[in-house]
């Protein structure tokens, strides 16, 4: 049986506002990959501790790997015959269109394959390696875990995985880096010397004490979508999309974007814009920070498989989980009496993964929406956008003498598992992590 059990929950505030969700497509900004290619977290593992980030891999609708040969050259696609039924290429739909980063590759027999960066995509025919780091005396340092290439990763000489890396073709000036900002949905544009994100404001602040503009150095010329301006003090300033660069002083962390609170004109500096299925959005909250929620602002949560986790997890960002523990749960960790406490976020019959998006069916035939491979959901005691008391519960699960429990999503009867215990169900609001 299960038995939910409260672990903690935030204070309710009140003060709510919306990110400005239309400035990133007013800007042209595009997506980050399109329709039917996914983007996975490769993270480490460390025992009784949380998961630490490592890169980004691509990932086919379901999340599994995908991967380049050191063959291809110039764009071209030199795997064909045998080889592309061992390494099948990955193949765009009939109306794919190419997006910056992304383009399409005729192959020998007309067909069109993806390619990222010029490097065509394939898929393996066979058993991927499993290239999940893991365990207790492991280090993030160690070249195995950060290279793509790297035996643990690849079935075959000659291949590695797809690393995705969008700062690597962006031209911009030293005074601005190319982050993954989780709470603005996109890759932005941060400060250089401080990390806090900047913003574009179409018109001058009407406070200019609380913001700080992007200084160009005097020597400073236009590159690529960065410009220069003069500011009323004479300064100059870069800007992009000819739109002024700003950081606002507001933040204090990188996971703050509290600058679309005070200016309606103020967006985040994108250069890509994540999928975000339409059902759902993300709010940003006075001291409570951004959330993901659905359309009527009501929190959405991840469940997870419960792993011993020293330290901040009841923070905004703090309970980290790996992508292969989520995926192995999938909808069946929420069944029966479950949904009547935790309702699933339901995606449309015709619904494609992209980008941290994927969906899955569950066993009544309706489609649900995993976020970074995490089944996610709506709680039944939120009665108001910006609640979160559904975050930080646990559903425990207990066998019984016929073995009737069906343990397997908690890993208790997963052979190899870290955990085999069948410990349970951990619940949190869906984690916007900005790496």
């Amino acid at each position: 049986m299960r038995t939910p059990q409260i672990t903690a929950s935030f204070a309710v505030l009140a003060l709510t506002a919306n990110a400005a969700s239309a400035a990133d497509k007013a800007m042209n900004v595009p997506l980050t990959s399109p329709p039917g290619i996914t983007i996975v977290d490769v993270t480490l593992y460390i025992s009784n501790s949380s998961e630490q980030y490592l890169w980004r891999r691509l990932g086919d609708a379901d999340g599994k790997p995908l991967y380049t040969y050191n063959k291809d050259e110039n764009g071209q696609a030199n795997c064909i015959d045998a080889c592309a039924k061992e390494f099948q290429p990955y193949l765009a739909g009939a109306k794919a269109t190419a997006l910056p980063d992304w383009t399409l590759v005729t192959r020998p027999d007309g067909s069109q394959q993806w390619a990222y960066q010029g490097q065509p995509l394939y898929r393996y025919s066979g058993k991927d390696p499993a290239g999940q780091p893991t365990g207790g005396n492991l280090s993030s340092e160690d070249p195995a875990w950060l290279d793509p290439g790297s035996k643990m990763y690849i079935p075959k000489e000659g291949w590695k995985r797809a690393a995705f890396n969008p700062a690597k073709t962006i031209a911009m000036p030293g005074e601005v880096e190319l982050h993954s900002l989780g709470v603005a949905n996109g890759y932005g544009f941060v400060s250089t010397s401080t990390g806090m994100a900047t913003y574009v404001l179409k018109t001058p602040p009407k406070n200019p004490a609380d913001w700080t503009p992007v200084y160009a150095p005097a020597a400073a010329v236009p590159l690529a979508d960065f410009t220069v301006m003069q500011t009323e003090s004479g300064k100059r300033q870069w800007a992009y999309k000819e739109q002024r660069l700003y950081t606002y002083n507001g933040d204090y962390s990188d996971t703050d974007i509290n600058g679309v609170l005070a200016e309606k004109d103020a967006a985040p500096a994108l250069a890509y814009r994540n999928f975000m299925p339409e059902a759902l959005k993300i709010g940003v909250y006075n001291i409570r920070g951004p959330l993901l929620t659905d359309q009527k602002g009501m929190t959405v949560y991840t469940e997870t498989r419960y792993h011993l986790q020293y330290g901040g997890r009841r923070t905004r960002d703090g309970f980290r989980y790996l992508y292969s523990d989520s995926k192995g749960i999938g909808p069946r960790g929420c069944v029966a009496d479950c949904l009547k406490t935790w309702h699933p976020i339901v995606a449309p019959a015709n619904a494609v993964s992209s980008g941290f998006w994927e969906v899955a069916t569950r066993d009544d035939g309706t489609k649900q929406w995993l976020y970074k491979g995490a089944p996610i959901y709506a709680y039944a005691g939120d009665k108001k956008p910006g609640d979160i008391e559904g975050n930080n519960r646990s559903d425990v699960v207990y066998g019984d003498a016929e073995g009737k429990i069906d343990l397997a999503p908690t890993g208790g009867d997963i052979p190899g598992s870290r955990n085999n215990t069948g410990a349970g169900y951990y619940w949190h609001i869906a984690g916007l992590f900005n790496y």
